[in-house]
């Protein structure tokens, strides 16, 4: 946390610097301290006020938190223990919404060490934790022995032991049985290729296991009736990714959304565009905003310029929208150069380095999430197709829209494959672009329900894009999806 400027607005302080006594320092970003200050800084006890909501009450050292605190989030956890150079540091508990209770150690705001999480459920998880995940023996739940001879149970009454069966959708079970049912601990082949391993009953994973997805992700979490109700481990799967692969899904009841946005102008090896960097801006600032869903960072990735590596795109991908959940929605903003197939990410070559769409498509197809959103801005992007009243009361609008829409993914595209997506000096941004925002803004909401549904704004972008164009540019939405899938919400 950077150091306030010494000035405060209240207090002992009102007249200069603080440098004793009690103060009050707003940050530009709208943070608010309340609390003792020392030669200029927080020193003693406080109370800072984050604007996203959270709220930390505690002992302070030079500016930063150290010692005992309580960090109150604003999705409702409490952590109450040690910080450390302004890091949950230490020992400490933290409550969770869904009422589960973690105690014991941790570092750098992750629990690492001895640890105990009791769930919701009374169920306790003691052990040791290493980058926020527990590290459970999870091969001891393999059935070790040969499947080969074992009982066949659908053929022979198995009352308890060990066998295996094969359901009628082709899924085959190994491992433990009672009273002629699986059930116990055991594996799962999923015919479409996911294997799970861990406890089972009633047909489904229930309890401590390990879901390995065909697309090399792994997933270890305690689970009922075949959802995954506490995530204890994750892996995305890439294996390449040098800033790791250990991905947390975000489990909780409420719709959220996750977005990566792409902006690329500053090309090496291709034209250089004038305003992809600023229509990534726009679009990064609308979601931003109550109309857009007032996204919080950690749910909101921009790379824009030499950001926008090939890698950075990927990986940005990869970690948001592993984060979704099946009630959740992931949106992916592109703006740059595009060929036949691909995105162009600004590390393009000419040759290496294109994001190809079957990649894009990939990875979405690959998240939990119910919707699934891409605006691209970008030439022959139509060809992914052929790949296959106050603030409160509107957000919670907005997001209640998700919860009553059937989902699916829907892709917005600036023009067909074979056409040429346009910038415009007069309007300062790509005409796709330009108008997207507009009508996300609510011109583009033509039955007045204070909703743009994804349907209503390709209805406005391509009357407004071609008329713009003289008919050159044709914007596209292809994809399988509710065409009442909320997109943006009018104040």
């Amino acid at each position: 946390m950077a150091s306030p400027s010494l000035l405060c607005a209240q207090g002992s302080c009102l007249k200069g610097s603080c440098t004793a006594g009690y103060g009050e320092y707003r940050f530009e970003n709208g943070d608010l301290y309340k609390g003792q200050f020392k030669n200029g800084r927080f020193e003693g006890q406080g109370i800072l006020y984050f604007k996203n909501g959270d709220k930390y009450l505690g002992n302070w050292v030079a500016s930063q938190r150290q010692g005992r605190g309580r960090l109150e989030f604003a999705d409702k956890s409490v952590y109450v223990g040690a910080f450390v150079n302004d890091k949950m540091d230490g020992e400490g508990e933290r409550t969770y919404p869904d009422g589960s209770r973690y105690t014991g150690a941790w570092r750098n705001n992750q629990r690492e060490g001895e640890g105990k999480l009791q769930l919701a459920n009374g169920e306790i998880l003691q052990g040791i934790w290493k980058s926020d995940q527990y590290q459970a023996s999870w091969g001891s739940i393999l059935y070790p022995g040969d499947t080969i001879n074992l009982r066949n149970c659908n053929t022979d009454y198995c009352s308890g032991g060990i066998g295996k069966f094969t359901y009628s959708n082709g899924n085959r079970f190994v491992g433990d049985f009672r009273d002629g049912r699986p059930e116990g601990t055991g594996i799962l082949y999923y015919k479409g290729g996911d294997r799970y391993e861990g406890d089972w009953r009633r047909d489904a994973p229930n309890g401590k296991g390990v879901m390995h997805y065909r697309d090399g992700r792994v997933l270890g979490a305690v689970w009922d009736g075949g959802k995954p109700i506490q995530q204890l481990f994750a892996e995305d799967g890439s294996g390449s990714n040098e800033k790791g692969s250990t991905t947390i899904t975000d489990f909780n009841k409420q719709v959220k959304i996750w977005a990566v946005v792409i902006g690329a102008a500053r090309y090496t090896a291709m034209p250089l565009l004038r305003y992809t960097d600023d229509d990534a801006y726009q679009i990064f600032a609308f979601l931003k905003s109550p109309e857009g869903g007032a996204l919080p960072d950690n749910q909101l990735r921009l790379l824009i310029d030499e950001d926008a590596t090939r890698s950075n795109i990927l990986y940005a991908m990869r970690s948001v929208f592993a984060k979704a959940d099946e009630n959740d929605v992931v949106l992916l903003y592109f703006s740059g150069h595009g060929i036949e197939g691909a995105f162009l990410p600004i590390d393009y070559d000419g040759v290496k380095n294109k994001l190809l769409h079957t990649e894009v498509r990939d990875l979405l197809v690959s998240s939990k999430a119910k919707h699934k959103i891409v605006l691209a801005d970008a030439c022959h992007s139509g060809g992914l197709y052929v790949v296959k009243n106050g603030v409160d009361t509107d957000l919670a609008k907005f997001y209640k829209a998700f919860e009553t829409s059937r989902g699916g993914m829907a892709l917005l595209m600036s023009s067909k494959g074979e056409e040429f997506s346009l910038e415009d000096s007069g309007l300062r941004s790509g005409v796709f672009s330009h108008f997207v925002i507009r009508g996300l803004k609510g011109e583009a909401d033509s039955n007045n329900n204070k909703i743009v549904s994804v349907q209503e704004l390709y209805n406005f972008v391509y009357k407004q894009v071609r008329k713009y164009t003289a008919n050159i540019q044709t914007p596209m939405l292809t994809g399988t999806f509710d065409p009442n899938m909320p997109i943006a919400v009018v104040r």
